[in-house]
Parts: structure tokens; sequence; C-alpha cells
């Protein structure tokens, strides 16, 4: 049985929650009506996976979710929202929520979620992957009209391999101030290191 804690306000959801997952192999370990319970439950109970609803009192569960990402917790998450925005979907896919479960989908889609995550995958509610995908799409071309000439011209030369001292000299410029151009350009493109840029250069230098 895989065991599963339950953070969630609403007693109407939590009793179908509970109807849901009888008869199943997973094992409701515990229940949270907040989310500073959630994280006391958590740490006593040690489930395997926590179905954390988005918006409760004493802490969303966005504020749960960046708590257990800070204590490099174990535990796979699922969220259950009936609705959420942009920005926070974004920052979920962002902190690598296992889960993301709409409440007013078919109930067989959280135990799909369940038993996918389970095997240490991730599953995302249809409707929200196409969301994110868009929303993927536009930072893309708007983090690309947003570069300027010196920041394209920076991109090329990191996609031509040269080094931080050769884009000095053709920048007429110090290595420190090629390091903090580049540093820049990465939290504008969201890359992470340089051999990423080199990598995603062409996409970034295309016309949008």
């Amino acid at each position: 049985m895989t065991r599963v804690l339950l953070a969630d306000d609403h007693p109407m959801i939590r009793t179908a929650l509970e109807v849901l997952l009888r008869d199943t192999s997973y094992e409701l370990a515990g229940i949270a009506g907040t989310g500073e319970a959630a994280l006391a439950e958590l740490e006593r109970l040690d489930p395997e996976i926590l179905l954390l609803d988005l918006q409760m009192p004493g802490g969303s569960g966005m504020d749960v979710l960046r708590q257990i990402r800070a204590k490099k917790k174990p535990v796979k998450v699922i969220l259950l929202t009936a609705a959420i925005d942009d920005h926070t979907l974004l920052e979920a896919k962002a902190l690598k929520v296992h889960g993301m479960v709409l409440k007013n989908s078919d109930p067989s889609y959280l135990l799909d979620c369940l038993d996918t995550v389970r095997l240490g995958r991730t599953w995302i509610d249809p409707e929200l992957i196409e969301r994110a995908g868009e929303l993927a799409k536009a930072g893309k071309r708007s983090a690309h009209r947003g570069l300027a000439p010196r920041e394209r011209q920076l991109v090329d030369f990191v996609r031509r391999g040269l080094r931080n001292r050769e884009i000095a000299e053709q920048l007429g410029v110090t290595e420190g101030t090629v390091k903090a151009y580049l540093h820049a350009v990465f939290e504008k493109l969201g890359v992470s290191s340089r051999t990423e840029l080199a990598i995603r250069a062409g996409e970034f230098l295309a016309v949008p």
C-alpha cells in the first residue's frame, strides 16, 4: 500500500477523496486542514505522496510546497485545485511538483495521477499542460524581443565558442563586465549555464 497524506480544508472534498481511495492500493494515512497542519503531519506520518490543496488557511499549498522543496523532503506532491493563475502554474512547474489535478475534472484523473506519480513520473491535468506550454512560448517570445543588441551579440559569441577573454577583447570591455553581461542574459532567458545558452542560442537569436 502507498501511504497518502491529504491536505484540504473542505469537508466535502475530503469525504469524496476518502471514498475514492477505498479499495485501491492507496492508504489514507492522515488528513490535514491547514498548511501548518500539513507540514506537521508530513513530519509525523512520513507519507509517500502528499495530496495538497492549493488554497488553505494557515499556509497555502504553494507555501507548503516551497518549504518541502527548501527542506528537500522526498515526498511526492500532487496539487489539487479548483483554479490556478498563470504565475502559480509556472512556479509549481518550476518547483517540480509531481502532479496537478483540477478538482472539477473526472475523478479517474486523480487515480491516473496517483498511479503515474507512484512510478516516479509526472502527471499534469491536460488542460494545465496546454496552458503551461502556451505561457512558456509567450515568455520565450517576450525574452527574445527584450534582448538588447549587445546581448544578442553576446549570445552569438557564446554560440561560436568564444571564451570570456576573447569576448572582452571583441567588445572592448573587461572580463568582469562580460561575466556581468552573461549573468544578466542567463536571468533574462531563463538558462542556468553557458553550455545551455550555447545549445539554445539559435532559438534565442531567431526572429520572433
